[in-house]
């Protein structure tokens, strides 16, 4: 089952996105997947009032300003989840782009990630070139240090004025990850629909990675055909009759959504458009981060 809730909305994909208290009774969205482009529209009442009933509010946090605050926040178990909880720490922009036109969904999302969890912001800084701009991009690309971001308080406006330069970062990780190491091949794996006991354990490895490890998980969505989508889970909550994820979705990127697994799923519903099934995956590049924020905050 799905559940969407969604206070903010983008015009278009180049970051022109606005907090929202409210959404006018329906909006049409554009969504771009791997090889997917799809149009749902969404009824503004029912987003509202699923965000009135979330039971996976969780108090926002902010970036950390310098390497002691760093360890420090991050000793906290919900800080770097509380950070995807604030528009200020978000992508200003969503899934485009990429291979034919099919999306970075993949890279915007791990790209997020690695943002979340080894960033420093020094806003009294002098603001980065557009060549120290690149550099910083790559090494938050990289995942493998902490890296820090001057003249600048948060993650959407750097991504803002560095967009451009981002996305080409992100089309070029698609590419390396494309054609040196066959990462398409992952979208040939798994099902779009298994079976009711498949599903559960499939839940339940995710709800170990996020809750029980604490982590951030990334996950690929299988959908119909060769491609596949991918989002972040940011938390998860345990139900009498199954699961509540919280998840950030590269075609939603300026907030969190909640969706429903109950026991007995054979597969979720994207937003009318498709059913897909959930896989954790990259789960090495989570220990990778781990081990940069324990090496440096020992």
């Amino acid at each position: 089952m799905l559940s969407i809730s969604s206070t903010k909305y983008c015009k278009d994909y180049t970051g022109n996105c606005a907090p929202r208290s409210y959404l006018s009774s329906f909006y049409l969205s554009t969504m771009y997947l791997r090889g997917v482009k799809v149009k749902s529209i969404i009824k503004g009442s029912l987003i509202i009032s699923l965000i009135l009933s979330s039971n996976l509010l969780m108090a926002g946090s902010n970036p950390s300003t310098n390497i002691k605050q760093f360890c420090s926040d991050r000793k906290n178990a919900n800080f770097v989840k509380g950070l995807a909880d604030e528009y200020q720490n978000l992508i200003a922009f969503r899934n485009h782009g990429g291979l034919l036109n099919g999306g970075v969904c993949w890279w915007h999302s791990r790209f997020q990630r690695n943002a979340f969890y080894l960033t420093i912001f020094k806003p009294n800084e002098p603001r980065p070139t557009q060549t120290e701009a690149e550099i910083i991009i790559k090494e938050i690309r990289k995942g493998d240090k902490i890296v820090t971001i001057p003249g600048y308080r948060n993650f959407r406006n750097f991504t803002i004025d560095f967009a451009n330069e981002i996305q080409t970062e992100l089309e070029k990780w698609q590419k390396n990850d494309g054609m040196v190491k066959q990462a398409w091949v992952k979208g040939l794996k798994g099902g779009s629909e298994v079976s009711a006991e498949r599903m559960q354990e499939l839940m339940d490895k995710i709800f170990d990675e996020v809750n029980g490890k604490n982590n951030i998980a990334y996950n690929k969505l299988q959908i119909p055909g060769i491609d596949a989508h991918a989002w972040l889970v940011i938390d998860m909550k345990k139900e009498v009759d199954g699961y509540t994820l919280k998840v950030l979705d590269s075609n939603f990127p300026a907030n969190t959504e909640n969706y429903r697994y109950r026991i007995g799923d054979t597969s979720l519903n994207y937003h009318g458009a498709f059913r897909f099934v959930p896989y954790l995956e990259n789960t090495k590049e989570m220990e990778r981060i781990n081990s940069v924020i324990q090496n440096n905050c020992q």
